[in-house]
């Protein structure tokens, strides 16, 4: 069995070639400002990502709830639950891999 070395230098040319950029055509004048409008739809879209940015992504009072049954003693697991939530995972992932 051959190791590779990994990757091999490469070597670039001696000279490169600089090109003036092209002057475009239709070229209008810059003004430093430019007016959009937003169709309905997407001014309604903008609205919800930003109510949806507001929301928290956790729920600290029911992770706090969570810790606190914990420390108590009071969580209970249920093993069939956890197990049949892997299998059905590497099912999903094995149906995925097809």
């Amino acid at each position: 069995m051959k190791i590779d070395p990994g990757l091999k230098q490469v070597t670039l040319p001696a000279t490169v070639e600089n090109r003036p950029a092209q002057p475009q055509a239709n070229k209008q004048a810059d003004t430093g400002q430019t007016a959009v409008t937003l169709s309905p739809r997407a001014a309604e879209l903008k609205q919800l990502e930003t109510q949806l940015a507001a929301i928290p992504v956790v729920d600290r009072a029911r992770v706090d709830s969570i810790k606190e049954a914990i420390a108590s003693g009071q969580y209970t697991i249920n093993a069939e639950n956890i197990a049949e939530g892997l299998i059905d995972s590497v099912k999903e992932m094995l149906h995925v891999a097809k």
